[in-house]
Parts: structure tokens; sequence; C-alpha cells
């Protein structure tokens, strides 16, 4: 999932790299160069805007120093200038530097569409279908959406989740190999992928009946204590991991703490279970 709808064009390739591209996808073509000051100002703006809708438009980048001939054909006088193609034609232009809102705006003009539709449905009817254990009815619901979607970190996070709760380690690796970097830092992802990271390292433990057998004979292991909750967080059954770590925190609370906090984080803010201990864990802090 690399960023491939970021561009450099040149004049042998522009036909075909923008004019004929465009007859499938919206292009917008950045006229830049090397020495020009604005342009390093909106040249970071678009492509973030690009990075998150590559699904939406092409960003394709000319430099007019190597690439005069195409400059001189669309008339441009001053850069950056920026033009918009759409079936084979340009539709839209502007010059100067323009705010990420505006160039939104932009391309939303351009296009004739918004950028982003409104996925809160979509995205409630899969987590309800997860929560019911529909994993490969919601699977299937999300390949389908990939098909015009491959960059939305919150339907990939949904789909980590079902591969998760079945137990799919070897695609779920596979999966996350193919992530670019700053996909995996997006918050939705990082909190999946730590929580992967924590029900795969309960995966060898022994079963809840032995680990609490052996904490009943020595409660104040700290390894058995983590083991435990460990289990409990990779089974989903959040409502016995947090009170557990909890319960026993005098054991040793830094290392209680760390725990708690790492189930946090996998969970996120938003989650009632994250909410309902984390003020119990704070109200522990000051005793």
């Amino acid at each position: 999932m690399d960023n491939s709808n970021i561009i450099n064009a040149n004049e042998s390739d522009f036909e075909n790299i923008v004019i004929n591209g465009s007859d499938n996808k919206l292009v917008i073509v950045d006229f830049w160069a090397p020495w020009c000051g604005p342009c390093k100002q909106l040249t970071p703006i678009m492509e973030k805007v690009a990075k998150e809708n590559p699904d939406s438009f092409d960003l394709v980048k000319v430099n007019i120093d190597d690439n005069q001939q195409i400059a001189a054909q669309l008339r441009i006088q001053s850069i950056p200038a920026v033009f918009a193609f759409k079936d084979k034609k340009a539709v839209n232009a502007f010059q100067g530097v323009i705010s990420e809102k505006d160039f939104i705006d932009f391309i939303e003009k351009s296009g004739g569409k918004k950028l982003k539709e409104d996925l809160n449905n979509f995205y409630s009817e899969i987590k309800n279908l997860i929560e019911n254990n529909k994993f490969n009815e919601a699977k299937d619901k999300i390949l389908n959406f990939f098909t015009e979607n491959t960059g939305d970190p919150i339907a990939i996070s949904l789909y980590l989740e079902c591969l998760l709760a079945q137990k799919e380690f070897k695609e779920i690796d596979s999966f996350v190999s193919a992530l670019d970097e700053e996909m995996k830092k997006n918050q939705e992802i990082d909190k999946i992928i730590k929580k992967i990271k924590i029900v795969k390292d309960s995966k060898g433990s022994d079963s809840i009946e032995i680990l609490l057998e052996k904490h009943n004979t020595d409660p104040k292991s700290i390894k058995i204590l983590l083991k435990i909750a460990e289990y409990y967080f990779s089974s989903g059954e959040y409502e016995k991991a947090f009170p557990f770590l909890l319960n026993n925190y005098s054991v040793d609370r830094e290392k209680i703490k760390k725990k708690l906090v790492d189930f946090f984080e996998a969970l996120g803010n938003d989650h009632e279970a994250t909410k309902t201990y984390r003020k119990q864990l704070s109200s522990l802090l000051f005793i």
C-alpha cells in the first residue's frame, strides 16, 4: 500500500499519464520548480491529501525547468500552477498557495463528488457483524469495500479485527507487512497492531484453569498475574482482565500499571472499557 497515486511526469509520458489517465480517474497536475518557494509550501499540503485519498485522484508532479514545452502549451505564467484533468481535458486550475481545505474543495469541484463519503453506516454494520461473531460476512463486505477504498484505515483495522478473532495469524502477518510505515502510524492501525501483539504473546500460555491454579498457589507471582490478564484480554473478556489487574495492583504497581496502559492503547480512548478502568487506575495512583 504505497503512495502510487503521487507520480512524476515529463514531456515523454505526460500524454499517457495525464491525458489518457484522466479518462478513468481525476488527475491533478502540479507544475513546480526546485527554486520556487511557494511550491515548497503547497507540495506537502497536496501530497498529504493525495496520500489520504489514493483512490480518488492521482497527483502528478511536473518540473517546469525540465519540461518547458508543456508549460508553454498550457500558458503557465507563474508557479505553483495546478491543473485538474478529467475525461482527457483540463477542467479546472489555480495558481499560488492555498489551504488544505481550499485544495480539497478544488478537487471536489473538479471531480464532481465529495472526496470523503460518510462511511459511518458502513463501519457500524461491520462492527455489528463482528460483535455477533459473523466474521466471514464482515470480511467479505470489507474486501468488497477495498476494491474502491484501499487506503481506509478504519476498514483496514476492522478487517484485521476479523482475522484476529479467527486467529488467522499468518494472514495477519502478511497483511500488516504490506502496509506502508505511514499507514502503520495511523491511530486505528496502531491500536489493532498493539492488540494483535498482546494476543500473540498470550497464544502459547497455559489454559486459564491452570493459570488460576498457579495463581492460587503463588498469588504474589507477577508473571502469572500478567499471563492471566493477557489470557482474559485476548479472549475479549475485558470485564475480567481489567478488574483482575486492578485488584492485584499492590503486587507490583509499575508492571501492572504498564500492562493496563498497554491494554488501554490496544483498545483506544473511545472504548468503554478504557474509559471505565482508566478512571479506576487513576484513583489507585494516589493511594
